[in-house]
């Protein structure tokens, strides 16, 4: 947002114990993609937490016109913050802004509010339902949300927009966030995929779905309320491509590159040969859980977002070879990203 030139006052809220906490974490932020360590001129820090009301009068938020909700817990954990952060936290910040002259009000979920979806190609009016069959406790709440939202703030200039996998940056690669890359790195050491390798996956970059997002936010006249910012099906890869890619880079055979089972029939000794000295018992757990993901065959159609005037995203294998450059050297460390040991795994 920053980046377009927009000259009027960005407003962060902000969790923190006190206001100089509060904005060296903007800082921090900002710095991850190659921005100054300062604030920028027209950045405002409104300390607060989004679980409660006590920064909801703030003067900081008098002149507010648009509002972009992308505060989340994304966790694949299983933990009772999961639900009030997503759910109780989306409906105290759209309490905050009811009763404003607001242009728009944009809420991020996620595209795979769907679960177990019986179509390849989900479309953005088929979800959220309640006949849906969530893998995670993550992806309901997120369509709880989405639902309460709908219901109880119909009086909000409300946009709904649904990221797919997002995956590495285009420029920094995983220098920013090594944020789901770590299972693709260790599907290419175990050389091994518990699925159909001609199944798809619907992966975007952070610095797109964030321009994506940003063009929505300030776009007058959106012809929908939900919008995927995803690869759809014309930038969507399959996992032979991802083989392929992988023996690119690293030589090898590029078809029939990984051996295809159970994942679950993967043991803890077999992930500590192939990854390297750690905890493999948990990572083991943790391949698992984002496994229920890989092993859907789902592209999220993205014709809305095209016809919005927004380009087509970069395929993920245009700029793979950034994501693996900018990766630590150990999986475990990238894992982190996503999962902490304290977590309990579902």
């Amino acid at each position: 947002m920053l980046d377009s030139g927009l000259e009027d006052e960005v407003v962060c809220l902000v969790r923190a114990d006190d206001q100089d906490t509060a904005e060296e974490r903007v800082r921090r932020s900002i710095a991850r993609f190659g921005q100054p360590h300062e604030l920028p001129r027209n950045v405002t820090v409104l300390r607060g937490d989004m679980l409660s009301d006590e920064w909801h009068s703030s003067r900081a938020l008098n002149n507010t016109t648009h509002v972009l909700h992308l505060a989340a817990n994304t966790s694949f954990g299983n933990s009772p913050g999961i639900r009030r952060t997503n759910v109780e936290g989306a409906l105290s910040v759209a309490k905050a802004m009811r009763g404003r002259s607001l242009e728009r009000y944009l809420h991020v979920g996620t595209a795979t509010i769907c679960g177990i979806a019986h179509e390849t190609i989900v479309r953005e009016d088929d979800y959220p339902t309640a006949k849906a069959e969530h893998l995670l406790p993550y992806t309901r709440s997120k369509a709880e949300a989405e639902m309460l939202l709908t219901e109880r703030y119909a009086d909000l200039p409300l946009h709904i927009a649904r990221p797919s996998i997002v995956v590495g940056d285009t420029r920094y690669g995983c220098k920013p966030s090594g944020s789901i890359f770590w299972v693709l790195r260790t599907l290419e050491a175990l050389k091994f995929l518990g699925w159909n390798p001609n199944n798809r996956v619907d992966v975007v970059p952070v610095d797109w779905a964030a321009s994506a997002l940003t063009r929505l936010l300030f776009n007058p006249t959106l012809a929908h309320k939900r919008y995927h910012v995803s690869a759809g099906c014309g930038q969507s890869i399959t996992w032979r491509e991802l083989e392929a890619e992988y023996a690119h880079l690293y030589g090898g055979p590029a078809e029939d590159r990984y051996e295809i089972g159970d994942i679950h029939a993967l043991t803890s000794q077999r992930v500590r040969q192939a990854v390297g000295p750690g905890n493999a018992r948990y990572l083991r757990q943790a391949l698992e859980l984002y496994s229920r993901f890989c092993s859907l065959d789902l592209v999220f159609d993205n014709t809305r977002i095209l016809q919005a005037g927004i380009p087509a995203p970069p395929r993920f294998t245009d700029y793979m070879q950034a994501c693996v450059e900018s990766s630590p050297s150990s999986i475990y460390e990238q894992m982190r990203v996503d999962l902490e040991a304290s977590l309990a795994l579902v």
